[in-house]
């Protein structure tokens, strides 16, 4: 069976949040769990819930520009661990939605695609998936892991694999 852009991208992205969820409930196991929402690598960089805003919001778009929708625009960080994963499954209830036939058509479609506050370029679907959305999902929530890490939630590479390998377990052998 061939793979499709709907299994490189809505299924992709299914799995990057999965992540993004476990890590979360690992981070809120913590004492101090509502101040890691403002935890950052360094301070030019966002905290978490800016972490999650953005990894959810490009997931949002990733989903909409692929079923041909506009984009529902999420107004604010989360503030609480349970409006991260609220605002997930937003997202994941979408992209479970996301037919798999239209987002397959939709691939090659050419589209005016904001990239930045100033820069429109023309590009299809299948472009904007994998060198806009993708990447910057995969960014924010990689950098969450870090953040994470940096505060002392007891996180391993099994972790980060959650979303991907959901029945393998996060504390097999590393």
């Amino acid at each position: 069976m061939a793979s499709t852009l709907y299994d490189g991208t809505i299924v992709v992205d299914k799995a990057i949040l999965g992540t993004l969820s476990h890590i979360l409930h690992k981070a809120e196991e913590r004492p101090n769990a509502s101040a890691l929402l403002q935890a950052r690598l360094v301070e030019d960089m966002h905290p978490l819930d800016n972490q999650v805003r953005l990894a959810t919001q490009f997931s949002e778009f990733l989903v909409a520009r692929l079923t041909g929708r506009e984009p529902v625009t999420f107004e604010g960080n989360p503030k609480t661990f349970a409006e991260c994963y609220e605002r997930i499954d937003t997202v994941l209830k979408s992209l479970n939605e996301a037919d798999k036939d239209v987002v397959n058509q939709r691939g090659d479609a050419l589209e005016l695609t904001q990239l930045g506050p100033t820069k429109k370029a023309e590009m299809s679907g299948a472009a904007y998936a994998h060198t806009v959305t993708l990447p910057n999902i995969y960014f924010h929530v990689t950098t969450a892991y870090g953040i994470l890490r940096k505060e002392g939630v007891a996180l391993g590479k099994l972790d980060f694999y959650t979303g991907y390998f959901p029945t393998y377990p996060a504390t097999a052998t590393q």
